[in-house]
């Protein structure tokens, strides 16, 4: 049933013309004219059987003029022209349907009725007065003259009976096209209000976008100002004071240590800022392949033990050297990098960070675990986001919360997912879930 209802629909649409090509007054016109078609072919053997051989002959002639006038509309697309042609001859057929049929004791006036009707369906709002006009004119003026002048009209009955059959079926067709026509402009509505509502729809989605990319553009220019600046600052400070001063041995090698510092915090506060600002951009280049996570954690060390040896921070590593995932190269290395950084800001002198891998089906889950100062439990919500404020570490360290978020989108990117566990005073395990690659695992599966 509903694929012979599907097969109608299409053959519907296919007769009235494509919406995405044919104005909604087009369309409602070709359908007018498929209805009257099948009126007219319906009326011309009926009227044939009641006698009516002037009447019959007007009908034929309607019909082969309203196929006509379809063709023009639907296959030639000249609708303006189809519509006047189809009001000239609608009306000089209802004056002559009035003149040949009795007059007001026949159906011209229910058709009066029913042609207004259709002018109403399918043409423009605009036009809605000319026809409000003409149908108060023409039948009045034709009312009139029968009045006047009752022997003007014709009486085309030859009995009571066959009076009796036209004006009911005129009734009856003219209640069923007003109804099709109730029932053609409702489902247009509806469907032109589902279609606004949509609209309405993804433009609200679309605001909302455009609303959290400006908050994010604020919160970016507002790390580019302060957040970036400031460091910048402190090392045109530093290196004044080395090349203005003479300066102990001392002093250069602590003026010297805290300038290597702010370099390579400033350098990889700069990295994150311009990956972020790409993945804003256009949110591609992602590479996967298959990637050995302990070589990956090895490189991000060979630095990242500098930094935790000058906090007194130890960094342990248990990554199964056979383990591969299903990762980008270039972000693995960066996610890593700001977990760990993140971790040795947050733990305190003589500290520790254990580093390791968890496999839980075709999941590897990269663990640092701290015994840092933990995250505050009403600030876990919003520890992924740029709603999150800038923050200072165990150290002083400044944070501006953008590497977790950059965190968060690059494993988004690569099929993974970030979360944590957190006991303030107690430490932080951050865990970064990647596909296992296809690449065989020889090691033995970690605990968590």
């Amino acid at each position: 049933m509903h694929k012979i209802a599907r097969k109608l629909a299409d053959i519907w649409e296919h007769l009235v013309g494509d919406p995405a090509s044919f104005s909604l007054e087009n369309r409602a016109f070709n359908s007018i004219s498929v209805v009257t078609m099948t009126l007219l072919t319906v009326l011309l053997p009926f009227n044939m059987w009641l006698g009516l051989g002037v009447v019959s002959a007007i009908v034929a002639t309607l019909l082969v003029l309203q196929i006509f006038f379809f063709y023009l509309s639907r296959y030639k697309q000249i609708y303006n022209a189809s519509m006047l042609a189809y009001v000239i001859v609608s009306y000089i057929t209802l004056t002559a349907t009035f003149y040949l049929n009795s007059g007001s004791h026949g159906p011209a006036l229910l058709l009066f009725f029913l042609t207004f009707n259709l002018l109403i369906a399918f043409s423009p709002r605009s036009r809605h007065w000319i026809w409000a006009l003409l149908h108060l004119l023409l039948p009045g003026i034709l009312l009139t003259k029968e009045y006047i002048d009752p022997s003007w009209i014709r009486d085309s009955y030859g009995n009571v009976e066959n009076r009796f059959v036209d004006i009911l079926s005129s009734y009856l067709i003219t209640l069923t096209c007003i109804y099709l026509i109730t029932n053609y402009l409702r489902k247009n509505y509806e469907r032109e209000k589902q279609n606004a509502e949509e609209k309405a729809n993804k433009i609200d989605i679309q605001n909302i976008n455009l609303e959290q990319l400006n908050q994010k553009k604020d919160k970016l220019f507002s790390i580019i100002a302060h957040d970036l600046q400031s460091p910048l600052n402190s090392i045109i400070t530093t290196l004044h004071l080395i090349a203005e001063y003479d300066l102990e041995e001392e002093e250069k090698k602590m003026l010297g240590d805290e300038l290597l510092t702010l370099t390579k915090n400033t350098s990889s506060l700069l990295t994150n800022l311009l990956t972020w600002s790409k993945l804003q951009m256009d949110g591609k280049g992602v590479r996967l392949s298959n990637e050995n996570v302990h070589d990956a954690v090895e490189r991000v060390l060979t630095i990242q033990r500098l930094l935790a040896d000058k906090k007194s921070v130890s960094i342990v590593s248990r990554v199964d050297p056979d383990v591969y995932i299903t990762a980008d190269h270039n972000m693995l290395e960066l996610i890593i990098r700001n977990l760990i950084n993140n971790s040795i800001k947050f733990t305190p002198s003589g500290g520790h960070i254990e580093i390791s891998l968890h496999i839980q089906e075709n999941n590897c889950h990269l663990m640092i675990a701290d015994n840092g100062i933990g995250i505050d439990p009403i600030h876990h919500d919003e520890i992924f986001s740029l709603k999150t404020q800038s923050t200072f570490g165990t150290n002083n360290e400044k944070g501006i919360g953008l590497g977790l978020v950059l965190c968060k989108e690059l494993l988004t990117l690569q099929n993974g997912e970030l979360w944590f566990e957190s006991t303030p005073g107690e430490g932080t395990t951050f865990f970064a879930s990647f596909p296992l690659s296809e690449v065989p695992v020889t090691g033995s599966t970690l605990p968590a």
